[in-house]
């Protein structure tokens, strides 16, 4: 029996791990596994079967090796990628992973290459071999044009033009017990960023072991890290501390000045391969690095080189596991406290009632007198950093008596009314406060006046206010209307209006040809100037009726100008809301639009906006702007957009109630791990 017992001690430990993956009516894939291990495998699985070749292409983009398979027009970008060193930070110190990490990182990967095994025809003849590094260096990629962004500001400021980084904006905000129907807190997880790329999220429920969180993932990565899991919720949005510094550099003959000393420049040789046409062709390039960084600008025979305090790490995926396992705010902020992510205003609420803010970022300890805003003297060395600012140090505040917070990209002094975070509370260190008095934007104002007035909110009502096109200040620009033409019909349609530019709206399509018909800066104004005549007013009100009646037709709204599709489709859907500046209609829905013919169709802004009442289990809402398949012959290439954030709604997640998903289930299947 003893022998036995030995023999089949081997055969229990390597039994194959049986996964579930439901699909919902709109592809939304709900992963039930019993380990961790088997949740991401089947976590790959499903991210292939969706969106394979973007996937594939995020792992080259971190690598730096995209002209190899798309041509010279990417040899930028790669060389970013090899300045910043991702795949070399992360092949270096990947075994130094948690064991339980390292295990998620391989499971997932191999649950991808199941896919591409079964399906070989959708796998491109580029496609990288997959190491599970990648995914630590696909971490440090998708972070890395915050603080890139940051050390390109220190540049513009003094006069040095960087090469571009992309737009990141988002909305957060935080309902207190004491303002909800339920007595719980209420999260508003809502990011804005492109829907084309790298970030472009990827909507999933996920359970096995540890694990249960419903939320959005980057693609190449195994689990979501915008969401919530049974216990607490995260959402982040751009802004945070200055967490990195240009240092300008005097360098001469392969050599640079550091106090009283000529040091010799480090420099490393990039060989880049380069796809042109039929033949793939090398291309060197010489990155040189001083102790600060590596040299990214010159200008007037000066070096400009970059520091960056994340240049080394590569735990971030063990911080988004510690959120996503964590079980209250201690945990989560023991998790915060590594420091792995980047420059972020972060948002958490529990089930336990709390809602806590911290303004995050890995932050140097600069010397009293240094300005970290602009490019500081390397040759000095009188603003070398003496080390990083504790999570303690940080600007943070939790369950503040207002009862709510947002921040939608603004100063914490405008988070909530009469905030306490206010900018002299960190004179000491005002680089960790990073901000001023400054008015919130038009966004934050609209939210911050919704949050402030509302009591007894419901799931229904949050929605509501996370996908408000209300347009902040247009009633001052009623009355002076009503004021310089009050017979007139346009300013009668307007005078009407009742602010929102939702998609059927006539009225607000009117607004909005009339504040551009305005021009330049009092077109963007929120408040009408003093100087602005009633005949300007006129003007533009007649403007604004010739140009309905030409170019559109009878019957057109707001919907019939902006709308919401895939860029390559042949069909879109008219929406509300959007970050229209020049017009002054930035409303808390943030969608960005560009020209497609006779249409505005958006193509950046809210991008997988979730709201999550935090009861015991939490309930969860969540909508995508497009779809969860990248195939463009399959039901959910577009069905979200149709169906749901066209129409600013968003759908249950069933987080935690399998009975409830099983009768929205429309595809089952089973992988083995």
């Amino acid at each position: 029996m003893k022998s036995l017992a030995l023999l089949l001690v081997p055969f229990t430990l390597c039994a194959a791990e049986k996964i579930e993956i439901l699909r919902d009516e709109f592809g939304v894939p709900h992963i039930y596994a019993a380990t961790a291990t088997g949740a991401a495998f089947a976590s790959g699985y499903a991210q292939a079967e969706d969106r394979l070749e973007e996937l594939l292409r995020n792992y080259r983009k971190a690598e730096g090796t995209m002209s190899e398979a798309f041509g010279p027009e990417f040899v930028t970008q790669d060389y970013r990628a090899r300045l910043w060193r991702h795949r070399d930070v992360a092949r270096q110190h990947y075994a130094e992973l948690a064991p339980n990490l390292r295990a998620i990182c391989e499971a997932y990967q191999a649950g991808i290459r199941k896919f591409m095994q079964e399906h070989p025809e959708q796998v491109p003849v580029w496609a990288p071999k997959l190491e599970p590094w990648q995914i630590v260096a696909l971490g440090r990629y998708i972070i890395w044009s915050w603080p890139e962004g940051e050390a390109a500001g220190d540049l513009q400021r003094a006069g040095i033009q960087p090469d571009p980084v992309a737009y990141h904006g988002s909305n957060e905000m935080a309902l207190a017990p004491s303002r909800t129907a339920l007595h719980v807190p209420i999260a508003v997880i809502d990011p804005h960023l492109t829907w084309y790329g790298e970030v472009r999220f990827y909507e999933m429920r996920i359970y096995g072991g540890d694990l249960a969180f419903s939320g959005a993932a980057i693609l190449g990565q195994p689990f979501p890290s915008l969401g919530h899991n049974r216990f607490l919720s995260i959402a982040m949005t751009t802004g945070g501390p200055d967490t990195s510094d240009v240092y300008e550099e005097e360098v001469r003959d392969g050599k640079y000045k550091f106090k009283d000393e000529w040091r010799p420049l480090e420099v490393r040789t990039e060989r880049i391969a380069v796809k042109t046409g039929g033949e793939i062709k090398y291309q060197d390039v010489r990155i040189e690095s001083t102790h600060h960084g590596p040299i990214v600008a010159h200008k007037d025979g000066k070096a400009y080189a970059a520091a960056i305090p994340y240049a080394n790490e590569f735990r971030l995926l063990e911080t988004a596991w510690k959120i996503a396992t964590a079980r209250n705010l201690t945990q989560a902020k023991q998790a915060l406290g590594g420091l792995q992510y980047m420059a972020q205003n972060i948002m958490i609420a529990t089930v336990d009632g709390d809602i806590y803010y911290v303004r995050h970022g890995r932050v140097p300890v600069r010397p009293n007198g240094c300005d970290s805003s602009r490019p500081m003297s390397g040759p000095a060395a009188a603003c070398e950093w003496q080390g990083i600012h504790s999570f303690e140090d940080l600007v943070q505040i939790a369950n503040p008596p207002q009862g709510y917070m947002q921040n939608c990209n603004t100063s914490p002094v405008n988070m909530m009314k009469d905030s306490p975070l206010v900018p002299e509370k960190w004179a000491a260190h005002p680089y960790v406060y990073n901000e001023t008095r400054r008015p919130p934007s038009q966004r934050a104002a609209m939210v911050l006046d919704l949050l402030d007035a509302a009591h007894d909110v419901t799931a229904e009502q949050a929605i509501g206010i996370a996908f408000s096109p209300q347009v902040w200040h247009a009633e001052l620009w009623q009355e002076r209307i009503r004021h310089a033409a009050p017979d007139h019909e346009m300013a009668n349609l307007i005078d009407g209006w009742n602010r929102r530019s939702d998609a059927d709206s006539r009225a607000a399509l009117a607004y909005y040809f009339f504040k551009l018909a305005l021009g330049g800066a009092t077109a963007s104004a929120l408040e009408p100037p003093a100087a602005l005549t009633d005949g300007t007013i006129r003007s533009a009100l007649d403007q604004t009726a010739q140009r309905l009646k030409a170019e559109f037709p009878a019957d057109a709204v707001f919907g019939t100008l902006f709308r919401v599709g895939r860029r390559d489709a042949t069909r879109t859907f008219p929406v509300g809301g959007g970050s229209l500046a020049p017009a002054g209609m930035a409303t808390p829905r943030a969608i960005s639009f560009s020209p497609r013919g006779k249409e505005m169709v958006g193509h950046t802004g809210q991008t997988s906006t979730q709201i999550v009442i935090l009861s015991k289990p939490p309930q969860s809402y969540m909508v995508l702007p497009l779809g969860e398949s990248d195939h463009p012959d399959s039901a959910h290439y577009d069905d979200q957009a149709e169906k749901l954030f066209s129409k600013s709604r968003a759908k249950s997640t069933y987080f935690l109630n399998r009975k409830e998903l099983e009768k929205h289930v429309t595809a089952k299947k089973q992988v083995t791990y």
